[in-house]
């Protein structure tokens, strides 16, 4: 697609300048000519033996190639065009030897034009030859002790296998791999030393020796800290994943540093081992002192935000946050919110480092005023909990909740026991998340499972709400232009009948954050006013491909679709599942993309969905 705007943009170009030449002068035309003979192509380049599956081993040719990159500039003679084809032989050459073909020769071919209007070929006849394949891979220390044979686990490290193919691009990465190696194993001025290769040309086989200087062998000493102004101290060394004694990790250190930048409160963090005297002779491993420099970012700020959709209108919304209150990296955000639905404050506490080093003190309350079709509330709620980070994409949440709910209206044809609620409950989740990127992921995947048992203390009401979130995103192609991504959910309520459950806990699908092209919450069941009464299962599932045609313009087409029912497990039979589709506009800035999105239910409903939804926010829909 990217292609396809620069072919417009210079069919533009062209275009005028034909417009300006055909009224021009003589001299003018000619002048013009010269100004823009760069975009023409004086001989033809092709390639000779290359098989269908070799299309990078050109790629790789054509991108070394002078004759290639002067191709719009017109060689003086015959001559000078064989001279820049010389150039390219050894050139090519090199390219054959890197990709393992160590025998590979190649030859060119100058074919002069035959008539006045034809331009010559210049044509390369690659011999590959046979590729050659690793035969054995030794190291030696110093350059100067006994080579050792890399045995499975560290030719693992190494990412390389005997018999396979010895390309460069293998080799050169093997020994980056293998001093991080010894830096992850107790020495931290490990370097590369000579690296030989043997060829043996009756076997077509490479053997390869990896030199390595490790330098004195180290245990972690003292950190170092500088550039602290409001942080604390104690809470920056706490962060610390190593212990002062242990073997030098160059992981550890790396893990640090991520550890301290998800914190948000650094603009720059630098962590380098301090220079140690060689303990050559000496038994035992010498400290590593780790100097660590800061330098600390605004800790407060404020934000707008806004949307629109046709079903709800537009919303506006402002935050401030505070991301070191108490000077250990305590985070408070405070929201106000307000659309023709919903209106509200809300705010949420979160302190790290609570108990454990993997664990956070999380903290949540909200007051809102919500006016919908489906039902109008004044609901107050809070929740408590405990945020423990599993692993580097585990993370589990859990903690009790409190609802206290009045409804002041619950529909017509089905009205819930009361309309004062107070729920007493505990809010349980388990998150998977190894996206790139919050608002706008290009790879990886999230999953949710959520539990959260209800008990309504003034009546004898009992219920679970349960939920599977999951998505997926797939890059396409390597500069990311191209993303697929889909999403599922599902949801459940059991326990009770859906009277007994209060309204605005009830389950419901529509709208922006759910199947675009339907109006919000109107999905599933409707009263005899034709107004969503909600149920206690959900299903709802949409694919969308993300595509990028600038640098900040973007088009998503999508599917999506869903349902709620009355019953606790979903009917998912063709005739119950309703379709909706679109077209969104993204444009991309630094903060995330802006989202325009246009969509229509496939089997509309008579009186209920509109023949299309409107939706302005930023992020992407999931």
């Amino acid at each position: 697609m990217t292609r396809f705007v620069s072919i417009c943009r210079a069919a533009g170009v062209a275009l005028g300048i034909f417009i300006v030449v055909l009224g021009a002068p003589n001299a003018a035309q000619d002048a013009y000519a010269q100004s823009f003979s760069f975009s023409e192509k004086f001989y033809q380049i092709s390639f000779k033996g290359l098989g269908d599956d070799e299309e990078g081993l050109e790629d790789a040719m054509r991108a070394s190639s002078l004759s290639v990159q002067l191709q719009g500039e017109k060689p003086r003679s015959l001559a000078g065009l064989r001279r820049r084809a010389e150039r390219d032989i050894s050139v090519f050459e090199q390219v054959l030897r890197s990709y393992g073909f160590y025998d590979g020769t190649v030859r060119y071919e100058v074919i002069e034009a035959q008539e006045s209007d034809e331009k010559p070929d210049l044509v390369f006849t690659i011999t590959r030859g046979n590729v050659y394949l690793l035969d054995a891979i030794t190291i030696q220390e110093d350059g100067t002790g006994k080579p050792q044979e890399a045995d499975d686990a560290l030719l693992k490290v190494l990412g390389l296998e005997l018999g396979q193919a010895a390309t460069a691009d293998s080799i050169i990465s093997a020994e980056d791999y293998l001093v991080r190696h010894y830096r992850s194993t107790g020495y931290p001025t490990a370097t590369a030393g000579t690296r030989r290769t043997t060829i043996n040309r009756e076997t077509y086989t490479m053997s390869v020796r990896f030199g390595v200087v490790p330098g004195p062998k180290a245990v972690f000493g003292e950190l170092k800290i500088e550039g602290l102004t409001d942080v604390e101290e104690k809470f920056v060394r706490r962060n610390v994943t190593w212990v002062p004694g242990s073997s030098y990790d160059i992981g550890q250190v790396e893990e640090t540093q991520r550890k301290l930048s998800r914190t948000g409160l650094f603009n720059t963090i630098t962590l380098v081992p301090l220079p140690i005297s060689d303990n050559a002779g000496q038994s035992e491993p010498v400290p590593v002192d780790i100097q660590l420099t800061v330098a600390e970012r605004d800790h407060r700020s404020i934000g707008f935000g806004t949307s629109y959709s046709t079903s709800i209108g537009p919303g506006v919304s402002a935050f401030w946050e505070h991301r070191n209150l108490f000077s250990n990296g305590e985070r408070f955000r405070g929201t106000v919110s307000a659309s023709p639905v919903e209106r509200g404050v809300d705010g949420t506490f979160r302190k790290p480092l609570y108990k454990r080093v993997d664990q956070a003190l999380v903290a949540e309350g909200e007051l809102k005023d919500i006016t919908s079709d489906a039902y109008d509330e004044i609901r107050s709620s809070s929740f408590v909990g405990l945020e423990r980070r599993l692993s580097p994409i585990w993370t589990a949440t859990i903690g009790p909740t409190l609802d206290i709910i009045q409804q002041t209206d619950q529909g017509v044809s089905v009205s819930a026991k009361n309309d004062h609620f107070t729920l007493l409950g505990m809010r349980g989740s388990l998150r998977r998340d190894t996206t790139d990127n919050p608002l706008d992921p290009s790879e990886g995947s999230r999953l949710e499972l959520g539990l959260s048992p209800y008990t309504d203390l003034g009546n004898s009401t009992n219920f679970v709400s349960s939920a599977i979130t999951a998505s997926q995103y797939l890059k396409i192609d390597d500069s990311g232009d191209f993303i697929l991504a889909g999403r599922v959910r599902l949801g459940s309520i059991f326990g009770a009948d859906r009277e007994s459950i209060p309204a605005g806990k009830r389950l419901y699908a529509g709208g922006g954050g759910s199947v675009r092209g339907f109006g919000y919450q109107k999905l599933g069941p409707l009263d005899s006013e034709l107004d969503p009464i909600g149920g206690r299962s959900v299903v709802e599932f949409g694919i969308e491909l993300r595509t990028r045609l600038t640098e900040t313009i973007g088009l998503v087409p999508f599917i999506e679709a869903g349902n709620v029912y009355e019953s606790t497990v979903p009917d998912i039979s063709a005739n119950e599942i309703r379709w909706s589709g679109g077209l969104g506009l993204r444009y991309f800035t630094a903060i995330g993309p802006v989202r325009l999105d246009i969509a229509t239910p496939f089997r509309k409903r008579p009186n209920v969905d509109d023949s299309y939804q409107l939706y302005v926010s930023l992020g992407q829909a999931f």
